[in-house]
């Protein structure tokens, strides 16, 4: 047994280095111009991946500054991708592109490029994901931390939603609106604290062909038979004065609609309404939107996250 585990770790490292020959190499330029006219510093992240195949790679290219996860934006037909981001600090900062790679592409970095990051005295908020690359097969979920920092005294509660899901999907937050505060001490000293949310985006399967939904259906025709079997069995209880056996009954047949009930709920929650055609396999990109109203005016961050979301095929 030891020698067979140590050949199939053998096999998949060979694998592994053949998958890698056999992927291209590329190069990724990162470029950045920022715009200093709001609260804070917004600054437009652009990334191009190239390389050693005649067509453009594909996929996702991450944006980060040390540990910071700025977002994810997926590459056009050009080998471009771009992200605006606010949620750089005031002071100098180090950002890199990372693209992630694919089957016939090698991962790549960018040269670090230096932003100067400025903040106003005007409150305000910023609203951050973690992670920003989700993937899920059809059916599955996906789950990211959002995060919303008050800045320069803000106080008040933040609404969160989405926008950009594909068609049979949803996104739900807990909780849905968060406190964003900052509170100043008897002393002039300002403290911050950032609200917090979970978000999950849910996808769906296919609703079943009408022939396996019949079958389902079938197991409710015998909730009507039950009843009568039931019946004629009880008559014959209270001849023999068999209470006992008749209770018996009354418990199965409980269980039995119980249980028909709950078939047909796990089938609706799980593939929805009949003729259901399911989340669709692709590559889409999910923006977290978040507002605080107070009266007639409503405040917005700076720029709001984007999460590059990939679905791929049901497993079998």
């Amino acid at each position: 047994m030891r020698t067979i585990g140590w050949c199939m770790l053998f096999l998949s490292m060979v694998a592994g280095a053949a998958a890698a020959e056999n992927a291209a190499a590329t190069q990724t330029t990162l470029t950045v111009v920022t715009d200093n006219s709001g609260p804070r510093t917004r600054a437009t992240l652009t990334a191009h991946v190239s390389g050693d195949l005649s067509g453009p790679p594909s996929g996702a290219v991450n944006f980060r500054s040390g540990n910071t996860d700025l977002g994810s934006a997926f590459l056009d037909g050009e080998g471009n991708a771009t992200l605006e981001t606010d949620l750089l600090p005031q002071g100098s900062h180090q950002v890199i592109a990372v693209y992630t790679g694919q089957t016939t592409y090698l991962t790549s970095i960018s040269r670090p490029e230096l932003v100067q990051a400025n903040v106003s005295t005007a409150a305000g908020f910023t609203v951050a994901a973690t992670p920003t690359s989700l993937s899920t097969a059809v059916g599955g979920f996906v789950s990211s931390n959002v995060t919303v920092t008050p800045v320069n005294g803000f106080n008040a509660y933040v609404s969160l939603s989405c926008t950009g899901l594909p068609i049979n999907t949803t996104c739900t937050f807990t909780p849905v609106s968060v406190l964003a505060a900052c509170t100043t001490s008897a002393s002039g000293a300002q403290t911050c604290a950032p609200g917090t949310s979970v978000m999950q985006i849910q996808t769906q399967t296919p609703s079943p062909l009408p022939n396996a939904r019949n079958s389902d259906k079938g197991m409710g025709r015998y909730a009507f038979a039950f009843p009568v079997l039931f019946g004629l069995a009880g008559l014959g209880a209270c001849k023999r004065r068999n209470w006992r056996n008749l209770a018996m009954g009354i418990l199965a047949l409980a269980g039995a609609l119980g249980m028909t009930a709950c078939s047909e709920r796990y089938n609706y929650l799980n593939h929805g309404p009949p003729n259901n055609q399911g989340t669709p396999i692709g590559s889409y990109t999910v923006t977290v939107q978040a507002s605080s109203s107070a009266g007639s005016e409503t405040t917005f961050p700076p720029t709001q996250p984007q999460i590059a979301l990939v679905v791929t095929a049901p497993k079998t």
